[in-house]
């Protein structure tokens, strides 16, 4: 059994605001994947000891939400297939998805600060790529980040989400239901803090999109949402800009860099991601009652209500 060590400013963070004992995490592990064995639904999932790591650091230690957490993300690929299914890095897709550099994570970050994570979503892979490919995709990232990445897990992700090139057919992709599922894959399948959402360059049209998110979303990260438009002076205020890349002020990269870059790390991953395939819950097999997608992303009678009302 083995994790990486954290260096020292990452282990101080985690023993005072995660409340790791770096004394008992290994048994914490091997609790967890006895636990995962006796599971019926869960008997294809086989995790790294670095990702039951990830999911104890981002469920602060608690054993109970940690089983939670990671039953949900072997769920998600049973009822999400659409963005946790038929991930191959060689997808000609995928690869046009890759090669836009639609989800850039930065290189350089404070020693114990969040990962900054640029998307630039661009309706020049419309309608040939949906929004659900180009999130599927977004979640892969994440997925190799929650393998590699110590401070992602430790301190969270700031989000930078340029939408100058989002566009009308992307805009009108992204409905209540789609909104209900994304959410849910975050906040109930991932073991990552969101710390700050920052959005630029939001084109006309982009306002229902965003009240719809915010219905799902909770208030906390409600708090933690900013939208600057392309002349906001305000715009850096929060936004460490000498970590984003040079096309954006900063000096963490260029874009074609950190798009190469992960391009071919998730490349690099494809053996991973072609074994992780089976890798899901058996709902027929889950004990008690089985989740179905509408049990679990049913949302149209509450958004209608709202609507309405």
């Amino acid at each position: 059994m083995k994790i990486r060590p954290l260096s020292e400013h990452l282990q101080k963070k985690a023993i005072t605001e995660l409340f790791e004992d770096p004394a008992r995490i290994h048994l914490d592990i091997e609790y967890i994947r006895s636990w995962l064995q006796k599971q019926p639904h869960l008997k294809s999932a086989n995790p790294s000891d670095q990702k039951i790591a990830s999911f104890l650091r981002g469920c602060k230690h608690s054993l109970e939400r940690t089983k939670e957490k990671l039953d949900m993300s072997y769920t998600l690929r049973t009822l999400a297939p659409e963005i946790f299914q038929k991930r191959d890095p060689l997808d000609p897709k995928i690869q046009k998805i890759l090669t836009k550099g639609i989800i850039l994570p930065l290189k350089r970050c404070e020693n114990d600060g969040c990962r900054p994570i640029l998307t630039r979503f661009d309706c020049e892979l419309a309608p040939e790529c949906s929004i659900e490919d180009m999130v599927k995709v977004c979640f892969m990232v994440i997925e190799v980040l929650i393998e590699e990445d110590d401070n992602i897990i430790i301190c969270g992700e700031e989000l930078v989400s340029d939408l100058k090139k989002t566009g009308f057919a992307l805009v009108t992709q992204f409905t209540a239901p789609f909104a209900k599922k994304l959410v849910t894959s975050f906040e109930k399948g991932l073991p990552v803090r969101m710390k700050a959402f920052y959005f630029l360059n939001p084109p006309t049209g982009i306002e229902t999109a965003f009240f719809i998110l915010k219905f799902f979303i909770s208030e906390k990260l409600k708090k933690r949402f900013q939208v600057h438009n392309e002349n906001s002076k305000g715009a850096y205020d929060q936004i460490p800009q000498e970590l984003l890349p040079q096309e954006y002020g900063g000096n963490n990269g260029s874009i074609e860099e950190l798009t190469e870059y992960w391009k071919t790390k998730l490349e690099s991953y494809r053996d991973w991601f072609l074994a992780e395939e089976e890798s899901r819950s058996n709902e027929s097999l889950r004990p008690n009652e089985a989740k179905t997608t509408s049990s679990l992303f049913g949302v149209e009678g509450s958004f209608r209500k709202l609507d309405v009302d």
